[in-house]
């Protein structure tokens, strides 16, 4: 595929971000107000965590059927049927009156986030194939760090839960009227699959390097969810003074900010210092890690706010990078961009879903016999920080692609002309 410069390039990637932000936005903002929701509905951190997690569950089921379903029917289609369900369900929970209710509609909501984060890469590579597509990457995936950021901040801050539900209904309704107004198909087509499904699905299923991205997409995406869970509880709790929680919120905001600023700028920065992918993302996952083990057994000051600002520098750069994959492999066909994202997003959602509340607090709390205070925090925060260890090593599980669309579109041509 040639670059080209689409007129509606910008305004899709605006609607799409807008609609992620909104969504991001509404899963997190019970962690900014983590406490308030603990007491509303008389959970513990270890059942609240399930709260956070559950959307992403949802991806865990319909990210895959998402993204067939968009190789063969269509993205506009996909993401009706998704974002409608996800508004139901956000109105569901402005009404829930006990935990078991929140639950299940926080389920639902999740079905807009498992659908866009299924197609994304293809809806990017559509739209932005070439040089751009690092920084619309980078700019899409901000706009998780961007909803996560107004939601620790606003939901530090409220004072009745049903507030925040009404609040983030509402932000998802101005999301999903702003991706339709922008969204238009793809003047070139939308490189829709003609073969049968159960033909391509078994190419797709039986490359090992498509379970390999989606292995880092599990690991990368499921450490997002730690400072999402436990961060404005965990600092607050270093602090030693519950009524500080508005000030542990603001420091998870600035945390989401940088994130934000960074997944923009560094994915740029690092297509154009380093040819191929491992090294820059190497480099800021072993920098992750230090930062997450050092910051909770250091007594909370300056170094707090030092280590959580250097800590989403480094985190927001691998995740444009990991949701670029499916488009980098060399062994990928664009016709099957849908299946190999719903495939990465699935394992991406699980991780969302998994890690933090199902594999990092039981190690938390088998480690540290705590189900709360600084030591269970701390047990958190090293589980984490191994994890991003565990990650570094699934990088080498797949070929060293190369670190921009640009740079495997040039290789394309290349192997074309040598034919």
């Amino acid at each position: 595929m040639e670059e080209k410069l689409y007129p509606w390039r910008w305004a899709i990637l605006a609607g799409m971000t807008v609609l992620l932000i909104s969504l991001q936005f509404s899963f997190i903002v019970p962690g900014g107000a983590a406490i308030l929701v603990m007491q509303e509905y008389q959970c513990e951190p270890m059942m609240f965590s399930m709260i956070m997690s559950i959307p992403y569950f949802s991806g865990v089921l319909f990210c895959m059927a998402g993204g067939v379903l968009a190789d063969r029917l269509g993205l506009g289609k996909v993401f009706a049927a998704a974002f409608i369900v996800s508004l139901l369900g956000a109105l569901a929970r402005c009404f829930s009156g006990d935990y078991w209710t929140l639950f299940i509609s926080s389920f639902f909501m999740g079905m807009g986030v498992a659908a866009l984060n299924a197609n994304s890469a293809k809806l990017l590579r559509l739209w932005f194939p070439g040089t751009a597509n690092s920084f619309a990457m980078g700019v899409y995936t901000a706009g998780m760090s961007a909803g996560a950021a107004l939601a620790i901040w606003y939901g530090s801050r409220v004072t009745a839960i049903q507030d925040a539900w009404w609040f983030s209904f509402g932000l998802m309704v101005v999301g999903v009227i702003a991706w339709f107004a922008v969204y238009r198909k793809h003047p070139g087509g939308e490189h829709r699959s003609e073969e049968p499904v159960g033909q391509y699905l078994r190419v797709v299923v039986k490359n090992g390097h498509v379970w390999a991205i989606a292995i880092v997409a599990f690991l990368v995406f499921g450490m997002t969810n730690v400072n999402g869970s436990y961060m404005v509880a965990a600092v607050t709790t270093l602090m030693g003074d519950p009524s500080l929680t508005s000030l542990a919120g603001d420091m998870s905001t600035l945390n989401t900010v940088i994130a934000c600023i960074a997944s923009m700028a560094l994915p740029v920065v690092f297509a154009k210092l380093f040819k191929n992918i491992r090294a820059p993302f190497i480099i800021c996952l072993l920098g992750t890690a230090i930062c997450f083990a050092l910051v909770f057994f250091l007594p909370y000051g300056p170094i707090t706010w030092v280590l959580f600002c250097i800590q989403p520098i480094l985190m927001a750069s691998v995740m444009p990078f990991t949701k670029m994959l499916p488009t980098l492999l060399p062994s990928v066909k664009p016709e099957h961009y849908g299946v190999v994202g719903g495939i990465q997003a699935t394992l991406q959602n699980f991780g969302m879903f998994l890690i933090a509340s199902y594999i990092i607090s039981p190690i938390a709390i088998a480690a540290t016999g705590s189900v709360d205070g600084i030591p269970y925090y701390q047990g958190v925060y090293v589980a984490t920080a191994v994890l991003c260890v565990v990650a570094i090593l699934s990088l080498f599980l797949f070929p060293n692609v190369r670190s921009s669309v640009a740079g495997k579109i040039a290789d394309d041509h290349i192997e074309v002309e040598g034919r």
